[in-house]
């Protein structure tokens, strides 16, 4: 096998440029092998129940064995459909042979005589899994819609259960996210988008036997092999380590047991609060309405959980919360204690005794007890903001980024700091006193902050909430907004930095 080319198995095969008849036994030999009653029982039973004559199925297909065995599968399985099958291919742009992939996958949609369409990432931004997901499910969500349909096949099998359960639990999910990848996924965005994976059932190691017998050609992506994803990492170290310390039990099938019963349990758990969200808005849920806390608390705390992840993100708020912020205002509400939270610019989730409700605009301002921090500490400021400090190393990056205006003074600054005694030398984070004056980064001299807040257009109010990070006589360095002290400025021979980022709970 050669990895990142095209992988010709004995016998050589060619594709043609229309439908042959070696590709219709092709088919036929793999579907013998993997017969319809294979397939995972909740999508046949999904299909038979709510596919509708005539629409459209589209087919994610990479060129990998997994997907190509699926759109084989799917074609010999189901011939009734061939006319309405589209194959959707997205080359991510991260191997220089790259493009071959989709000209691999557009000869055997053309062989097979199904529809076919491919689109390349742009160049640029964050390359990570999640936009690497995000960007291939926006274009699968495209290509649903210019197509008027809703159902997508995915070729996830055995294994890949158990490297995203591994992966969630790293997480912390609960069991509605433990449960993924579902057989049968149905999103509730305004989509009407249904993922089917028919394989998750069959081990990939079946499935390339089944290829190989039925002499079916495949692509490999060579980037599987590096460790730069953590799926990688953990199929290739992980897993193997931990199948080697438990012999005596199919860790695959075990974890596959284990996600049908969590999808059970979280179906369940949806169900209730379905019924619960349903007796509070028996009309219609609009963004912004309240969420009664009174019949709320008195449920399960499984079920209050998932009635205020239901609000928060029919709210837009979910975005702005991370996990341990979620956390912390599900105890505020089963405490029954008020509070307000930062939920993005302009935007508050606000908890009184009766209801957690939405409020636009500025909050007001708050008197607050200054706070001596610690290097590396995260400070939760009273109006559910939060300062993060860190000792960073000054990396020849890092002074570029500065250089070309890549840190946004609103939100971040990066200040000169003993590498030494950093673990001892605290600063102080308090609110904007009136005569507090420095000197900003490359001024001639000292200047108020309240004459920098208003050069910056800083409303009065806001200007109270804002921390002001000082030294330990009290001198301030920074505030959000404004440049950083010039004091503090990073030099050539500047080798650690204190980094400061400031934002909303997260």
């Amino acid at each position: 096998m050669v990895w990142g080319k095209l992988y010709w198995p004995k016998p050589r095969l060619r594709l043609s440029k229309s439908r042959s008849k070696l590709w219709t036994k092709t088919a036929a030999q793999l579907g013998d092998a993997l017969p319809k009653a294979r397939l995972h029982p909740r999508v046949r039973a999904w299909l038979e129940r709510e596919a509708k004559d005539g629409e459209t199925w589209a087919v994610a297909v990479s060129g990998g064995a997994d997907s190509v065995a699926l759109l084989l599968l799917l074609w010999t399985h189901f011939p009734e459909r061939r006319k309405n099958l589209w194959v959707l291919h997205f080359d991510h742009a991260l191997r220089p042979d790259s493009a071959a992939d989709a000209q691999f996958v557009q000869k055997l949609a053309v062989e097979l005589g199904v529809g076919f369409v491919t689109a390349r990432r742009t160049p640029g931004g964050a390359i990570n899994e999640a936009s690497l997901r995000d960007a291939r499910m926006k274009f699968f969500r495209e290509q649903l819609a210019a197509r008027q349909s809703r159902i997508i096949f995915f070729g996830h099998q055995l294994e890949d259960i158990t490297e995203t359960m591994l992966i969630r639990l790293a997480r912390g999910s609960g069991a509605s996210g433990l449960c993924a990848p579902r057989p049968v996924r149905q999103f509730f965005d305004g989509s009407g988008m249904v993922a089917l994976r028919p394989l998750l059932d069959l081990k990939r190691e079946e499935l390339r036997f089944a290829l190989r017998a039925a002499g079916v050609a495949w692509r490999e992506d060579s980037t599987n092999e590096q460790g730069h994803y953590l799926r990688n990492r953990l199929r290739h170290q992980v897993i193997p380590a931990w199948r080697a310390a438990e012999r005596t039990r199919d860790l695959d099938t075990a974890a596959a047991r284990a996600r049908a019963a969590l999808e059970d349990d979280a179906d369940a758990l949806e169900s209730f609060t379905g019924k619960l969200m349903h007796d509070l808005f028996p009309v219609e849920f609009a963004p912004g309405q309240p969420l009664p806390i009174a019949p709320i608390v008195a449920q399960p705390r499984a079920i209050v959980r998932r009635a205020l992840y239901w609000w928060l993100d029919l709210n837009g708020v979910m975005e702005n919360l991370n996990a341990q912020a979620f956390d912390t205002l599900l105890d505020a509400v089963l405490a029954a204690q008020p509070g307000r939270w930062s939920a993005g610019p302009g935007r508050w989730v606000v908890l009184d005794k009766s209801a957690l409700s939405m409020s636009e605009g500025v909050a007001p301002a708050s008197p607050w007890t200054p706070m001596i921090v610690a290097a590396g500490e995260t400070v939760k400021l009273p109006d559910g903001a939060q300062l993060q400090t860190r000792i960073v190393a000054v990396t020849p990056q890092l002074r570029k980024n500065l250089r070309m205006g890549k840190i946004d003074s609103a939100t971040q600054a990066y200040l000169a700091w003993p590498a030494k005694t950093a673990a001892k030398t605290k600063i102080i984070v308090r609110p904007w006193q009136p005569g507090d004056r420095y000197r900003p980064l490359g001024a001639p001299g000292r200047r108020k902050l309240q004459d920098l807040f208003t050069d910056k257009k800083v409303p009065a109010k806001e200007r109270h909430r804002l921390p002001v990070v000082c030294n330990e006589a009290n001198e301030p360095l920074w505030a959000p907004g404004l440049p950083p002290a010039h004091t503090r400025r990073l030099t050539a021979a500047t080798r650690a930095a204190l980094g400061l980022t400031y934002g909303p709970l997260r």
